[in-house]
């Protein structure tokens, strides 16, 4: 649990920018370096900051079809088990799968997906039909980025 307003920034500074150094941070916090590496530590600690990574953009990396996709897996044994196989089936240099939730809703999941083109976006969702017990497959195409905290 994030302890009080000097964690906050801390995370704040951290979030626009992973590689700021903590003499930076300390300074536009007003605290010593010693400070901030510390609750840095402990934030980690504490799982609050789960690591730091490279945050790119598909586009810039050619993958011009990105998108959200939206499905209900009947409720069986047979059909969560596939779930795991999700990843392996869009590893490949056409086509990555980024992320992978369960959703609110009865046996509901969404994914978000970058591939090299839509005709590699349609194979993969070909190939998720064909997963046991996956029904009411929505695909949302991103088109255009208007807000992302990240940036």
């Amino acid at each position: 649990m994030i302890s009080d307003e000097i964690d906050r920034q801390i995370l704040e500074i951290l979030n626009r920018d992973g590689r700021t150094k903590f003499t930076t941070i300390a300074k536009r916090i007003k605290r010593t370096e010693g400070t901030v590496r510390n609750r840095v530590r402990r934030l980690r600690e504490q799982g609050i900051i789960q690591g730091f990574r490279v945050v790119t953009d598909p586009k810039n990396l050619g993958y011009e079809g990105q998108a959200v996709i939206k499905f209900y897996l009947e409720p069986s044994y047979e059909s969560y088990a596939q779930i795991d196989q999700l990843p392996f089936l869009c590893d490949t240099e056409q086509c990555k799968l980024i992320s992978l939730y369960r959703s609110n809703g009865e046996s509901s999941f969404i994914l978000e997906v970058i591939t090299k083109n839509k005709q590699d976006l349609d194979h993969f969702v070909h190939e998720l039909g064909k997963f046991t017990g996956i029904k009411d497959i929505e695909v949302l195409m991103k088109e255009q980025k208007i807000y992302d905290h990240l940036s």
